[in-house]
């Protein structure tokens, strides 16, 4: 008997935050029971490579995960937009992670994005000295840059300690030298935040009560010996601004102010956002002679 496969175009029409994130979880929702197709991710021509930040990259490469692990194909098209295709599968090398079961290939031709990383617990003490040794060797010599390590640690550790994501976790981290301003993000389709405060305290019903409970300092799910529920408040403390995704819950952290909000849709996962300035980073402190 042959086996044929369906066709299903996903075709992206914005890079809008909200409208490309309802895509991402949408589609989700619609295809979990689908199996044995062949799925093509499609770009309208007006899109470009520099609208693609690492939020919509990562997402990308969850439904991609996504997709792959319930029994699908995946592609992406060249029809109506090829520089978005080659940037992605030329210069990302988008395709070595699920044809050749790669974590982590090094971008190719530029040197502003720091590639994609799947966030596997065997490499959790790798990654984030790799990007602090990036920074400083291409852009910032003899500087501190321990709020890189401070939040990116925390970022990922969320992932290790509460996701249970089976290797659908990613990160990418890009920087803009015009703009001093480092843009990463981390988004696993893991069981999620929200999911997750609720399991440790049933008496928290919303989505929103769940990350506001989930961003107090000191809280913790006390789900590992490492967890000391630090990591949320640091993330939002350190970064210049920060979203925060979970089910149908948004932190936002904008002009030092943090506020939660609802949303129609549901993001299946947590989606970790966040910007930070480095124009500001102090020089490292060298201590040659001293005196106890």
């Amino acid at each position: 008997m042959t086996n044929i496969q369906l066709e299903i175009y996903i075709t992206f029409e914005s890079c809008n935050k909200t409208s490309w994130l309802h895509k991402i979880s949408d589609c989700v929702s619609r295809y979990r029971s689908s199996r044995n197709k062949r799925f093509i991710l499609d770009f309208v021509s007006s899109i470009k490579t520099s609208d693609l930040f690492p939020f919509h990259l990562v997402t990308i490469a969850n439904l991609i995960q996504y997709l792959f692990d319930i029994g699908n194909k995946v592609f992406i098209s060249q029809d109506n937009n090829k520089k978005v295709f080659d940037y992605i599968y030329n210069q990302l090398y988008f395709s070595e992670y699920w044809s050749n079961g790669k974590n982590h290939v090094d971008v190719k031709g530029g040197d502003d994005i720091f590639n994609l990383w799947r966030i596997v617990d065997s490499e959790k003490d790798l990654y984030v000295p790799r990007v602090e040794n990036y920074f400083k060797r291409n852009y910032f010599h003899n500087r501190d840059l321990s709020v890189i390590s401070q939040i990116m640690t925390e970022a990922y550790y969320n992932v290790f300690d509460h996701a249970q994501a089976q290797n659908n976790a990613f990160s990418l981290i890009m920087y803009k030298k015009e703009t001093y301003m480092l843009h990463a993000a981390i988004s696993d389709f893991g069981i999620g935040i929200a999911n997750s405060v609720r399991k440790f305290e049933p008496t928290i019903q919303s989505d929103r009560d769940a990350l506001a409970k989930a961003i107090e300092d000191n809280f913790t799910v006390r789900s590992t010996e490492r967890n000391r529920g630090f990591g949320l408040s640091n993330i939002l403390n350190g970064s210049t601004s920060a979203r925060i995704f979970s089910g149908t819950a948004l932190v936002v952290k904008r002009n030092d102010k943090t506020n939660i909000v609802g949303t129609n849709f549901s993001f299946p996962g947590t989606l970790i956002y966040f910007e930070v300035d480095l124009s500001k980073t102090e020089e490292e402190e060298v201590i040659n002679d001293f005196e106890w």
